[in-house]
């Protein structure tokens, strides 16, 4: 019962993740007087849609309790998280 609340909860960071890059394609992120690069909207769309599929994949993970849907989707999401901070440190910093 712990694990399914537990996955339950990892699904909701990525949906509140991907609410936060949908809503942020036109925005400039946390509120940093940095301008807003062309590629950013690019990128903030693949994440919320990428983040979007993934918090879906655990949501069925979480539902269904297979083992390896569960560790797939965990795993999928650290490294998406790696990759998210990786792509928005360096297009905000160049």
């Amino acid at each position: 019962m712990l694990i399914r609340i537990l996955v339950f909860l990892c699904a909701l960071i990525f949906l509140v993740e991907a609410g936060y890059f949908w809503a942020h394609r036109t925005k400039m992120y946390f509120a940093a007087p940095l301008r807003h690069p062309a590629r950013l909207k690019t990128a903030s769309q693949t994440w919320a849609l990428l983040l979007l599929v993934l918090a879906v994949l655990t949501i069925a993970a979480a539902i269904t309790l297979n083992l390896a849907l569960v560790f797939a989707s965990l795993i999928l999401g650290c490294l998406a998280e790696l990759l998210v901070a990786i792509t928005v440190s360096v297009l905000l910093l160049h």
